[in-house]
């Protein structure tokens, strides 16, 4: 994810020593339409967590509230959502040379197929100079885009690497990119 901020008069601020430095992003897992977080579900119990089965699939559900949801017998809870849910803000190139500020997450993956949007929350945390606002404070969220997830029988194959991604793995980020005979 790329963090654009603009001054009063549209030009665009890169702010490397203050309050680009204290932000996270934290992503969750939504359904597509956005009504139902799925970052962790519950499953019925002795599913093999390789193999999901169908009928576990159509028996999947939301859980959002730990505290509040009355836990079905026969059911475990699992997660979806799996790899590192937050990045800190890092102050890169991007593929044309242009400095910017970017959090990513490049071990994100999800247990059952489907179509989902994530959703990244852009969190600012407290500067430890400044005792009396130790509160992180939600500054902004937004959804992606819908994407698909496939089985291991449906999956259409890797995708060709991004000009930005290998320009972000050249500058030492952990940046899983796909070989080829061009680079």
């Amino acid at each position: 994810i790329k963090l654009e901020l603009f001054d009063i008069d549209g030009n665009r601020v890169i702010d490397r020593n203050s309050f680009m430095q204290h932000l996270v992003v934290h992503t969750t897992l939504w359904n597509e339409s956005k009504e139902e977080e799925l970052t962790v579900v519950e499953l019925p119990h002795n599913t093999n967590s390789k193999r999901i089965s169908a009928a576990a699939k159509s028996r999947k559900r939301g859980v959002t509230h730990f505290g509040q949801l009355k836990h079905e017998p026969g059911l475990e809870i699992e997660n979806n959502l799996l790899g590192d849910y937050s990045a800190t803000s890092m102050i890169v190139d991007d593929e044309t040379g242009q400095r910017g500020c970017f959090f990513v997450f490049p071990n994100l993956s999800i247990r059952l197929e489907g179509r989902y949007k994530l959703r990244f929350t852009l969190i600012k945390l407290p500067e430890m100079q400044r005792p009396a606002l130790m509160a992180p404070k939600c500054v902004a969220s937004a959804f992606s885009d819908a994407f698909d997830v496939y089985s291991i029988k449906t999956f259409p194959g890797m995708i060709e690497s991004t000009a930005l991604s290998r320009a972000l793995a050249q500058q030492g980020l952990k940046i899983p990119i796909r070989n080829t005979q061009d680079n």
